[in-house]
């Protein structure tokens, strides 16, 4: 090595690093993750992450986020400390010096969205920019989608015509395809359909202008009634789109009052959930008094549906109040069969039938002519408390429609326990009830629990957490569970409930076993 080369190499070795960053650019929309109206106010928040593991230099940053054409009210206080934001048109950008060590400021941005009553669907993209290199540019954008509804108002009660329930379900179905639509009314109608509606057959919300868990107690006014309608049913749900159907009174109907029917091509990836919310199917738009649809309250009819029927009053139908014939899933809450203030109306086959998919049933189920819940062959999987059911016609549940079962060899049904006594221990105030879970029909896999329940005012109410999980074993396992209280002259019940995982749900439940006096 030749002497001159010396200084150069010493100077090459004396270079110090250059400076980078690798910053992670997020963003959260929470407040947008589903649709909301024209004009909501909403927020986006951003946050400038540093990638683990990576040693940054002190940087000046820049974050822009465009918001769709049509925002209002744009606000970017630079909130969590450090950000300067400017707002030009419908463009926030914000500024800041980011340190080489946390804590890294965010940024919060509040904005009306577009008040068209057109629908908005914006992707955004927004961009973070520093003035030191960052290592890797393409974790420094983050995009986000901002959906506004389509608002399609039914403006008349009259069957046909502009504003007409058949011709907005109609206009519904051509134009909201590639954009989230919700169907609103002028106010409180009765439309008297004198043929059968249009069926929906895109995702939609109908939005009969009452929140979501409101009362039961408190009117339902837009009411859809078929009894000019012929042998009709009232709504049907003949798509893979997701609808939510919500505060909506449908009575009087030849056939069904709602359907949730197969589509002719479903995708692969089956069917989007399907919300029934807060509507009265079968009595007036107060729930005191039956208007009975000539067959079923509802009717599911589709092997992938995954349907939720919530905070429901379902009375009154001719036959069962929900009929589930064939389903993925289906939850299933509220009233059925029982009215405002839990008034009898009864439906008139049971209040809920499943002989589909799996099923979750809780509510008041009462006063039904049949059961207040059957089970039919074909169900895959039925959980319903006894809580739920009481004062229907035959038996408040019932695995096979034949009357009292208490093991099932094929082990679809838990066993039902077999409670021995109930003794009341006044040193502990606790009434002890004793019993045996049976082999029979406990599946090879699997865990189960007993749960006692105290009857009070004709109706049961659980009295004690439930057992220990008891595996699925060989022989009868006895059981002994604590009831707080004095139980001595009271009814005592139990019913079982199987699970796949103790951490999980409970997928089926037993019937109901006999009651037993404390003592």
């Amino acid at each position: 090595m030749t002497r001159k080369l010396v200084p150069f190499l010493l100077f090459l070795f004396a270079l110090p690093a250059a400076a980078s960053v690798d910053y992670f650019l997020a963003i959260n929309t929470n407040s947008l993750v589903n649709p909301v109206d024209p004009g909501t106010r909403a927020r986006i928040s951003a946050f400038v992450v540093p990638v683990c593991c990576h040693t940054n230099d002190p940087t000046d940053a820049t974050v822009t986020i465009p918001l769709p054409p049509g925002s209002t009210n744009i606000s970017a206080p630079g909130e969590f400390g450090g950000w300067a934001c400017s707002v030009a048109g419908t463009t926030v950008t914000c500024t800041t010096h980011l340190a080489a060590t946390p804590p890294f400021p965010g940024i919060i941005v509040d904005f009306n969205v577009p008040s068209s009553l057109d629908g908005v669907g914006f992707r955004g993209t927004a961009t973070l920019t520093t003035t030191v290199t960052d290592d890797r540019p393409g974790d420094n954008v983050a995009s986000f989608f901002v959906s506004v509804y389509r608002i399609l108002t039914v403006t008349t009660a009259d069957d046909f015509g502009a504003g007409s329930l058949r011709d907005t379900i109609t206009q519904a179905n051509t134009m909201c395809d590639t954009s989230a639509c919700k169907v609103t009314f002028a106010g409180p109608m009765t439309i008297e359909p004198k043929s059968p509606l249009p069926a929906i057959t895109t995702g939609m919300v109908i939005d009969g202008s009452i929140a979501a868990n409101t009362s039961l107690d408190v009117e339902r006014p837009v009411e859809i009634s078929g009894t000019k309608a012929g042998f009709a049913n009232g709504l049907e749900i003949r798509t893979y789109r997701e609808v939510t159907l919500r505060g909506i009174t449908i009575n009087g109907f030849g056939a069904n009052g709602l359907v949730l029917a197969e589509p002719k091509s479903p995708p692969a990836s089956g069917q989007q959930q399907i919300r029934v919310e807060g509507c009265f199917i079968g009595t007036n738009t107060t729930a005191t008094e039956a208007r009975p649809n000539g067959m079923r309250g509802i009717a599911v009819e589709t092997p992938f549906t995954i349907a939720s029927i919530n905070n429901c009053t379902v009375s009154g139908n001719r036959y069962s109040g929900v009929a589930v014939w064939s389903a993925q899933s289906v939850s299933i809450g509220g009233r059925i069969g029982t009215g405002r203030d839990l008034r009898p109306l009864g439906n008139g086959a049971s209040g809920v039938y499943i002989d589909g998919g799996s099923a979750l049933v809780s509510g008041s189920i009462a006063y039904n002519h049949d059961f207040g819940v059957g089970v039919g062959p074909h169900a895959v999987h039925v959980e319903a408390d006894a809580g739920s059911v009481f004062a229907n016609g035959v038996l408040d549940y019932d695995w096979g429609l034949d009357g009292p079962t208490r093991t099932d060899p094929a082990a679809r049904m838990p066993p039902v326990p077999v409670l021995i006594d109930a003794t009341y221990d006044p040193a502990r105030n606790r009434t002890v009830v004793r019993g045996v879970l049976p082999a029979e029909g406990r599946k090879g896999l699997g865990l189960y629990t007993v749960r006692i329940f105290k009857e009070i005012d004709g109706r049961r109410v659980i009295g004690t957490p439930q057992s220990n999980f008891i595996n699925s074993g060989p022989g009868d396992v006895p059981f002994t569970l604590d009831v707080a209280g004095d139980l001595r002259g009271g009814a005592i019940s139990g019913q079982t409930f199987y699970y796949d995982f103790a951490d999980g749900i409970p997928l089926d439940s037993s019937e109901i076993s006999d009651t037993i006096i404390a003592h």
